[in-house]
């Protein structure tokens, strides 16, 4: 049972559930003579983040597939709104454009000061995290993404380096062109504090080859003082196809984010008084950032001989990054980026009798070269130079992955090796020269085990390892002063993983899955009074993380479809000692114990669409110590969209309303931040609405 006291004065929120219920109970009555399936079976849809292209319910580990179906009436503001359809995944900092989106699979990722780490991140098969593990999300277009599959489990041996789970998205390809020759998709939407979003979707088909152009425009005040943002992202795909089963396929990002203020975090007394307000040294400092990112891609896809596929794929990628903290030495960051490399891979399957049989073998290559300068933060303005080093991170790896089914039993196999060379040189320095260099190679594994014990629902079993190095900012971080910190060793982690999957009555699809993770040299953020803003990492021992999973997805009728997903997790340090203080036992901080997600879609008046959500989140420690938290929430969400129909054009006006019950919680949690700033707080409401255009 859910305890409404945590809503303080908020308890007519039982009286608004209950209205709900009234609502849920009309429909199944009133409608219980014509149920049938509002979602197809999810088996028909070919994983590929699994890189052997199988059917969902045979996969011998979690997977979770996103068809966000109601992303037309949603605000689109960060990949969360998607994400939370998801068991485990736990993402913060929907709101501060300048920290972007962090994200935690069971854990993986919460220690990020900035964008995603341990989590893997593809996006139409070519690799959005860089060589040393590092993911941003803001040149991400979310009007264009077609389907999210989610591998919860440790995936290192088929994707390398901080694999702790791995986010693979789709967007909309050439199939958008399959009943048409051309179209257009354009958006106008308003939102509270000021906020503007423009977008713009064309397709066009010319003989064999598919040409798709997406521009979206993004800008805002926040909620918040000092977090104001301005961002533009265009998206060129084009798809030329030989035959079929063989196509060529290029695409070109790019993104400029002119504005992103950081706001920065509050003490609790600060958080409970006014949570709208900056932080006095982000004002002072003039905390934010300014990006350009270009991205360029080419995939071949196709088959090169009997039974025999080849996927290879080459890109290259920019990013100019000029970012102010809030502090002095070496608070302002001049960062130029280039990630570069090439993928191949051979897919081999062979079908005799009851046995089926598929092999991938493949390697992929990539170089990350970074050139970092620091200044000092004269109130916003760059001074002297305070570290100026070229920074390299070079992977190759080499995998091999087999895929036999016998009957009604799965079995597959992956193995890769990883060589990563790491390099810092120091290009100025008065007294040292810190430059430095660090091999971190690593050798990982999986084992599955998956037997159908009915037509529909399957019991699985994983085993796997994944390894994460530090990044090379995390690298360049040295509490001592010194540029290299030759200290910090990459994080090892063991996974184990049980479950059962498939359908009910050929209809609502579910999962249930219990996982077990223990890892070594876990790696977490902290900061120093010396330096306060600014934030370091150290090896902190192991950890041992407990959690259980559950999905359902439910057709409740024609008009209605529910689906909800929850997970309760017990994630604590094994081996943690610092200053003489033994954090064992103690929870992981930045993940809550328990979180789930429900979400109602209902069809009605012929053309009008209603979306309710609600997500429930537990418990969140902000240190190691444990002694400050928030406590668990529930924010709704809920949204209208009306779809008017013409012969040759379609009108989405759509309106909703975020947090529509005022609840005040942190949307980003700085974890171990000095002075207690661990709070930055979330709109307490949030009021959207718009027009979208299809033709």
């Amino acid at each position: 049972m859910v305890n409404f006291k945590l809503f303080g004065k908020y308890n007519y929120v039982k009286i608004y559930l209950v209205c709900w219920a009234c609502i849920f109970f009309y429909f199944v009555n009133g409608q219980s003579d014509t149920i049938v399936p509002a979602i197809q079976r999810l088996e028909p849809i070919l994983i590929k983040a699994t890189k052997t292209q199988k059917s969902w319910q045979p996969t011998t580990n979690s997977v979770y597939v996103i068809i966000p179906k109601t992303k037309d009436q949603l605000v689109q503001n960060s990949l969360q709104e998607y994400l939370l359809q998801s068991p485990s995944i736990f993402a913060l900092n929907a709101n501060n454009k300048a920290q972007d989106l962090r994200i935690a699979i069971r854990g993986f990722g919460s220690r990020a000061a900035f964008g995603v780490r341990g989590v893997k991140i593809i996006v139409d098969g070519i690799p959005e995290t860089t060589t040393d593990g590092q993911g941003q999300l803001d040149n991400l277009n979310l009007g264009i993404i077609d389907r999210i599959e989610i591998l919860n489990n440790g995936s290192s041996s088929l994707y390398g380096n901080a694999s702790g789970g791995v986010i693979n998205i789709l967007t909309i390809n050439e199939n958008a062109l399959f009943a048409k020759d051309r179209f257009l998709y354009a958006g106008l939407g308003f939102q509270s504090f000021k906020g503007q979003q423009h977008q713009l979707t064309i397709g066009q088909q010319l003989k064999k080859t598919s040409v798709l152009l997406h521009v979206n425009n993004h800008l805002g005040n926040g909620y918040r003082d000092h977090s104001a943002f301005a961002s533009s992202n265009q998206n060129v795909r084009v798809v030329h196809k030989f035959s079929p089963s063989n196509k060529l396929e290029a695409i070109v990002n790019s993104m400029l984010s002119l504005k992103a203020e950081d706001p920065g975090g509050l003490t609790v007394e600060q958080f409970d008084s006014l949570p709208t307000a900056a932080r006095d040294s982000n004002l002072q400092f003039k905390a934010g950032e300014l990006i350009y990112q270009f991205k360029s891609s080419l995939r071949y896809e196709g088959n090169i001989g009997k039974d025999l596929n080849l996927n290879t794929y080459a890109f290259y990628s920019k990013r100019n990054f000029l970012g102010s903290l809030p502090f002095s030495f070496g608070g302002i960051i001049d960062l130029n980026r280039n990630f570069f490399g090439h993928g191949t891979s051979l897919t081999k399957s062979l079908k005799k009798n009851n046995i089926k049989w598929t092999a991938v073998g493949g390697y992929e290559l990539s170089t990350q070269r970074d050139f970092r300068e620091r200044f000092i933060n004269e109130d916003g303005e760059k001074g002297d130079t305070t570290l100026a080093q070229k920074e390299q991170f070079t992977n190759a790896g080499f995998y091999a992955i087999n895929d036999v089914s016998y009957d009604k039993l799965n079995l597959s196999l992956a193995l890769r090796y990883d060589i990563n060379f790491i390099k810092i040189v120091d290009e100025w320095f008065d007294l040292n020269d810190n430059s430095g260099s660090i091999n971190l190679n690593d050798f990982n594994y999986s084992i599955g085990l998956a037997y159908q014990i009915a037509d529909s629902k399957n019991l699985f079993m994983n085993y796997s390892t994944s390894f994460e190095t530090p990044t090379l900012n995390e690298l360049s971080n040295n509490p001592d002063g010194s540029g290299f910190n030759p200290n910090l060793k990459a994080q090892t982690a063991q996974h184990l993983e049980l479950g059962i999957k498939g359908y009910l009555q050929q209809k609502t699809a579910f999962q249930i899955s219990l996982f077990k993770v223990a890892s070594k040299n876990e790696l977490l953020p902290f900061e120093v009074d010396s330096i306060p803003g600014r934030t370091f990492f150290r090896n902190v021992g192991s950890t041992d993380r407990l959690g259980l999973e559950l999905f359902v997805q439910y057709p409740i009728s024609k008009a209605i479809e529910l689906s909800t997903n929850w997970s309760f997790n017990h994630f604590t340090f094994k081996d943690y000692e610092l200053d003489g203080v033994n954090f064992k036992d103690n929870k992981l901080p930045g993940l809550p114990n328990f979180q789930g997600f429900i979400q109602m879609d209902f069809t009605f008046l012929k053309g009008m669409q209603l979306n309710f959500q609600n997500q429930v989140t537990g418990k969140i420690f902000m240190n190691d110590e444990n002694d400050a938290f928030q406590e668990p929430k529930i924010v709704s969400n809920i949204s209208l969209k009306y779809t008017v129909d013409r012969k040759r054009f379609k009108l989405f006006p759509y309106v909703g309303v975020n947090n529509i019950f005022q609840t005040k919680y942190a949307d980003n949690i700085r974890i171990n931040a000095f002075g207690n700033r661990f709070y930055e707080a979330a709109p307490n409401i949030l009021f959207y609405g718009g027009l979208r255009l299809g033709i």
